[in-house]
């Protein structure tokens, strides 16, 4: 009967120093994060710089030799798109001229960021942003016209 009780004694005493182990295992980790550079962002007061790898919403290229963007209007992007997140409409200002996007809607709530829409553009005109900051409050305010958007950044 005593030495069911002594066993008992020293399992207590062996937990014990193994918490103990692990305890001084976890500060030696925290101890030797203390004196490393911070790595941690200050947002919002610090911004991140993305990288070129980065993937924000669609947005169409302002060329310069044009000030405006290269879209036909040709509709292979809303096609391919997986979630039918992209309407486009273009006019012609002639008969026998080259049809012009004005009006390119695309619905940022439905959208994966996919890539196919800028990988398969004939007239390389989109491009993913780099903005990260988009925050909505309504389900309709991700909606965007990108024509409308390139003319208001001008």
């Amino acid at each position: 009967m005593k030495s069911s009780s002594s066993g008992s004694f020293i399992k207590y005493i062996l937990d014990i120093l193994i918490g103990a182990k692990s305890l001084a295992v976890g500060m030696v980790v925290t101890a030797r994060r203390l004196f490393k550079p911070i790595i941690t962002v200050q947002y919002p007061y610090q911004k991140l710089t993305m990288t070129p790898n980065f993937r924000g919403h669609t947005e169409l290229i302002r060329f310069d030799d044009t000030q405006s963007h290269r879209c036909v209007a040709c509709g292979l992007c809303a096609r391919i798109c997986p979630s039918h997140a992209i309407k486009v409409q273009g006019e012609k200002d002639k008969a026998g001229s080259p049809k012009t996007g004005f009006r390119y809607v695309i619905d940022f709530s439905k959208c994966s960021h996919c890539a196919l829409c800028v990988d398969l553009c004939p007239e390389q005109t989109l491009t993913f942003s780099k903005d990260y900051e988009l925050v909505f409050y309504e389900r309709w305010d991700t909606v965007f016209d990108l024509t409308a958007r390139l003319e208001n950044r001008s």
